[in-house]
Formats: C-alpha cells, structure tokens, sequence
C-alpha cells in the first residue's frame, strides 16, 4: 500500500491469532487508559448519537483539563476551536478511533471493542512548559487508584524537550524540558504497578519526546507505508525507542467545524484532506492496543511473575523479539539507512513472557533532561 490512506490496522486474512486476541480482550476486564484531549461523540468510535457504547467507560475517566468547560461530564471534549498553538481539539477522537474504528471499508481500528477508559488532559498532543504535563500525572494516579485500574496507558502526547535559544524567544521561560515531577512519579507508580506506559516518540523534530524519552515507558516511533523514517531524519537517540509502527498515512475520525457546528468525518483517501493524517500519534495507539491483547493472551502467566514491574520489562522484551529487524532510509542527504524494529502485531502475540532477571529493572525517571 503505497498510494492510498491505511484504512484497515487489524488483522488481514488468514491473522487468526490477531482475529482471536481481539475477540478475548473485548471478552476480557482489560482496560486501556486513554489520556489524551478527552472524547467527543463519534459513529466511528460507536456513538449512538451522544451515547457512547458500553466499552467506552466513560464515567470512570476524568477532566484534568478544564472541567468547568464540559459542564462536569467526564473527560468531555468541547471540541473549542481557540486552535493556540499546540492545540488540536479532537486529538483523543483521532487517536482512540486507531483502536477502536469499527467502519468496514473505510475505518477499522487496531482492536475494535475494546474497553477504554478516556482522559481529558490538554486540549493538543505538544506541551512546552514543564508546569503544563502535571495533568498527565493526575490522570495517571487517577486510574492507577480505580478498583479496576487500566492493564496499559496509551499517551499520543508529549513534551520535546529543551529546544533552544529559539523556544525560549518563542515561549519564554515556559519552554523546560522534562515533565513535571508529579506526573514522573506516576509513571514511576505505573511501571512499579506493572502497567506499561506506551507513549509518542513525537516527529516535530529529532528528540524524543517525554514521557517517551523516559526508559520507563515503551516509546514508539514511525513509519510510513512508503517506507521512509519519521521523522525523516530519524531521532538522534534512536536506541530510546522500543518499536516503530505506522504513524503515516493512517486513516482516522476526526471533526470538521462546519458553520460553527461540529460534524463527524474521517479521512481514506489523500485527496479528502488538507495535509496527510500522520503521526506518531497514531503510531502508538497501535502498539497499546497490541499491548492489551498480549497482556489479555498471557495473564495467567503474568500473574505468576514476582514483581509486577517485571510485566512492563516482559512486554518490552517480547515487542523487542517479536518484531520485524528493517533497515530504512532517513530522508537527508546521502539517504543513510537506520535499522528499526517494526510492529509485528501477529508475531507478538506469538511470543509468550519470559520472566526478567533483577538487572533488568529500570531505575526511577527523572522530572528533567
């Protein structure tokens, strides 16, 4: 596929373990948790007019964003268009109909049916300003704490980091790098629980965004069907990223504002957009919804594991050997080749845990560079 928009993430014919693991996670009390811009009702994500289905747990999620501005529903996207800049109303519909796109034909997510509890934390996937990724952190230990917290987070936002002398003249002193410390000590809570953390490796530029760039979290980075890097000169520490997985040209739902009303849409073919759909935004959703079905498959051998931080490195290591070794070209001068380790979603399932040694454990993330 090399022309057209990825319409299909799930399994292709003859993918019966992908097509099985999909039928027991929607079957299962796996839980994905959603932090992202929040959700507004859509058909693709299957919305019956305002009602969401009942694997969207929508009352268990929160708003850490603005709640007075959803009158109190939970993680309720209002879809504003003050379009500031690093804000994308209706991110968390994009990214969440990844998984659970469920239109034959035109848009068919990673994992349809499966459990998802959604949050509210930003109104656009980039942060610049270390004080503003606190949100993530209270969604984090929000879940973390439910009587049936998530078996995995899905995060397809981030902060990039120290930019330099230009950020600062752009930003002022709000561009840090890093996150904040509360929302690192739930990432810590999270990998100590035995949750694993699947976040963006970002593609504005080079760096690996956080919490991606933190050892802790399974970082994810792209690729396009056309077989090139992205970003297209690759990450300058490509050895933080655990997996690759399609970030462009992926389909997926989003809103058009139509005389100041929201409507539902999506985009399938190239020339329905305004620019590409792409991302590593939507890269990871893939690998979370890869993530709950593997964790689904194995729980009873999960559960045997000493250590619950020894779920999130059996995970990784399991992503790791399961995927597909590829040597791609950088798009810069001279079209070096980088190899990359791609998302193999039908192999992974293959790939049963193995239980980590104590020197596999990942010491604590750091609130900065």
């Amino acid at each position: 596929m090399t022309d057209r928009l990825i319409t299909d993430l799930g399994p292709k014919p003859g993918d019966a373990e992908w097509r099985a693991a999909q039928a027991a996670l929607a079957a299962s009390d796996t839980v994905i948790g959603h932090i992202d811009t929040g959700l507004h009702p859509h058909p693709a994500l299957g919305y019956a007019g305002e009602t969401p289905p009942a694997n969207i747990l929508f009352a268990e999620g929160a708003n850490f964003h603005d709640p007075e501005a959803t009158g109190g529903l939970p993680a309720a996207d209002p879809l504003n268009a003050n379009h500031g800049r690093g804000e994308y109303p209706d991110h968390g519909v994009k990214t969440l109909s990844v998984i659970l796109g469920n239109e034959a034909g035109t848009l068919v997510g990673a994992a349809p049916g499966a459990k998802v509890q959604p949050y509210r934390v930003a109104n656009g996937p980039v942060f610049i300003g270390e004080a503003d990724t606190a949100a993530i952190g209270r969604a984090i230990d929000h879940a973390l704490a439910h009587p049936a917290p998530p078996k995995v987070f899905s995060i397809s936002m981030g902060n990039p980091g120290f930019l330099g002398i230009a950020a600062l003249l752009q930003y002022g002193l709000k561009a840090e790098p890093g996150l904040a410390k509360a929302t690192t000590d739930a990432i810590d809570r999270a990998y100590e629980a035995g949750v694993p953390l699947v976040a963006a490796g970002g593609q504005i530029i080079n760096v690996v965004s956080y919490p991606a760039g933190y050892a802790r979290a399974i970082s994810v980075g792209g690729i396009s069907s056309r077989e090139v890097h992205y970003p297209v000169g690759g990450y300058n520490q490509p050895d933080r990223i655990d997996i690759w997985a399609y970030a462009t040209p992926v389909n997926r739902a989003a809103f058009a504002i139509v005389d100041g009303k929201a409507k539902p849409t999506h985009w399938s073919d190239p020339e329905d957009n305004d620019g590409e759909p792409s991302g590593t935004s939507y890269a990871t959703p893939q690998v979370a919804a890869a993530a709950a079905m593997w964790l689904t498959r194995y729980a009873e051998e999960l559960s045997r594991l000493p250590e619950p931080w020894m779920i999130v490195e059996s995970f990784r290591k399991a992503l790791r050997l399961s995927a597909r070794k590829e040597n791609i070209p950088l798009q810069v001068a001279g079209r070096r080749m980088q190899a990359i380790r791609r998302l193999d979603t039908e192999a992974l399932l293959k790939t049963p845990p193995a239980q980590p040694a104590e020197k596999e454990k990942i010491g604590a993330a750091r609130a900065f560079w």
